[in-house]
């Protein structure tokens, strides 16, 4: 091995365009076709792990045929949670064959669902040193600057990659996160369509593009892009509140609170649905009504409202009131003016919610 790596399974942090195939699925790598056909290449592919075990430990076999053997018992590994046998796979393989470029991106791919993003990085880097136009390598590096948070970055590598491979479904997906976060969402919207060209059963891209079209105002569009999603994974229950936020804004109030209510039904203590619901409410003068409901079902979504609302004021309000009162208090000594100075912190707490809600 390369390094010590003492790593526990760890793919579970990626993201869901992430924790797909970090690689195209095997041909003959470019680098290797003086040693071996493609039909070397399957034949080796088919093989069992006993009968792969074998051929690594047998004398006879040559480096390269272990480094190819070493390769895809990593490239296999790595759709499997498994991280510490598919880097030491790859970081054998290069210790026989270090100017195979595609052990490297593979080394990255897999250091990448381990979490080791820096290491990452430079395995991508020698990769690509190797072979500049290694439009995978320039993918995975993508991703890897996605999850270090180096958003243009990233999104400068991955258009590197379609540069070379327009097809590749993981890089526009990576590119389109990329300038969603950077706040290009119309850049953003186009890369998504791309994707979902090449990919159109990818519900979590759906999910991903609805947010930038009600970034855009284009909530119509968003809602149906949501429902893409929602057909595969319903319980998504943040989703459920940014459809019913879309809804709000096309005045759909009705269905706007049924969805802030489908999201509480599957998350009860989720507060900003209950607050998005509150506030439409409040705001179409429907909040006394609601709240004075006798219906018995209707008034236990209202006591579970106002649990949130409350649960939500001793988590993030309560503390700072009591240190304002306190303050006061013993600079002032008067229990009067001490509730005074917390309930307008509290008043002016509660207007900037209400702001903050406004502006969704």
């Amino acid at each position: 091995m390369l390094k010590g790596f003492d790593r526990r399974q760890s793919g579970s942090h990626l993201s869901p365009h992430l924790q797909a195939s970090l690689l195209s699925i095997g041909n003959l790598p470019m680098s290797w076709h003086e040693d071996f056909s493609e039909a070397d290449y399957q034949a080796y592919w088919q093989l069992s792990p006993e009968a792969r075990g074998q051929r690594l430990a047998a004398e006879q076999t040559s480096d390269a045929l272990k480094a190819l053997l070493l390769y895809q018992q990593g490239r296999q590994t790595l759709d499997s949670d498994d991280m510490n046998t598919a880097i030491a796979s790859f970081e054998e393989a290069l210790l026989l064959r270090p100017g195979w470029h595609e052990v490297w991106t593979g080394h990255a791919a897999a250091l990448l669902k381990a979490g080791e993003k820096e290491t990452a990085i430079a395995s991508c880097d020698r990769a690509l040193e190797l072979e500049p136009k290694a439009a995978e390598a320039w993918r995975i590096k993508g991703a890897v600057l996605y999850r270090l948070g180096r958003y243009e970055a990233a999104a400068n590598s991955c258009d590197r990659a379609l540069e070379l491979d327009p097809d590749d479904h993981q890089a526009w997906s990576t590119l389109s996160d990329a300038l969603n976060r950077q706040g290009r969402y119309d850049e953003a919207v186009i890369s998504y369509d791309k994707a979902l060209a090449l990919k159109p059963d990818e519900p979590f891209t759906w999910g991903s593009r609805g947010t930038a079209l009600q970034k855009l105002g284009r909530y119509e569009e968003a809602i149906s892009s949501y429902d893409k999603l929602l057909q595969a994974e319903p319980n998504r229950y943040k989703l459920w509140h940014q459809r019913g936020l879309a809804l709000r804004k096309l005045h759909r109030v009705e269905a706007a609170i049924k969805n802030f209510d489908e999201a509480l039904n599957i998350q009860p203590d989720f507060y900003p649905a209950t607050r998005s619901k509150l506030f439409t409410l409040l705001q179409t003068g429907q909040l006394l009504r609601y709240v004075m409901r006798s219906n018995m079902t209707e008034r236990g979504s209202v006591k579970r409202d106002l649990q949130n609302v409350v649960d939500s004021l001793v988590k993030t309000k309560l503390p700072t009131l009591v240190v304002i009162g306190l303050v006061v208090l013993s600079s002032t000594h008067s229990r009067l003016t001490a509730l005074a100075i917390a309930g307008i912190f509290l008043l002016i707490a509660a207007i900037g919610d209400l702001i903050a809600e406004s502006q969704q």
